[in-house]
């Protein structure tokens, strides 16, 4: 299997789990594909934040999301694979299932955690992922 272009969502606080997606990642992808980093801020969505932050704090903390993302693709990905860096704000299954959408992916490759009580009953990020993606799912433990 040989794809062209791979989404790759991530969360900033686990850089060794995006490690292993990197991994996963560079054994699927084609000769001249690409990987896109994804990361989805869910701070506006809980409204955690809105009440004590302005726009500037929002727009502060874009950046160093994007600045972590743009960082981790560069020291994780070949100069080769490297694709966009992105952040999106909202809830983390949408938005990667829209931007996988947007992007026109072959696949998303993304991690995860194994199965607490709690994913059992809701449902985790990557079983809603798996169901609504567009394109194959490939999900590292």
């Amino acid at each position: 299997m040989s794809l062209q272009r791979i989404l790759m969502p991530v969360d900033l606080a686990y850089p060794e789990v995006v490690k292993r997606e990197v991994e996963m990642a560079l054994k699927l992808i084609a000769e001249k594909g690409v990987i896109d980093m994804l990361y989805v801020d869910e701070a506006r969505v809980h409204r955690s934040m809105v009440p004590t932050a302005a726009g500037k704090v929002f727009c502060a903390q874009h950046q160093s999301a994007f600045d972590g993302v743009q960082t981790m693709l560069e020291q994780l990905v070949p100069k080769a694979h490297r694709g966009k860096s992105i952040v999106r704000n909202g809830v983390v299954f949408d938005e990667v299932v829209l931007q996988a959408k947007q992007s026109g992916v072959d696949a998303i490759v993304m991690a995860s955690a194994k199965p607490k009580l709690r994913s059992y009953l809701l449902g985790s990020n990557a079983a809603k992922v798996v169901r609504h993606a567009p394109c194959s799912v490939f999900v590292v433990r």
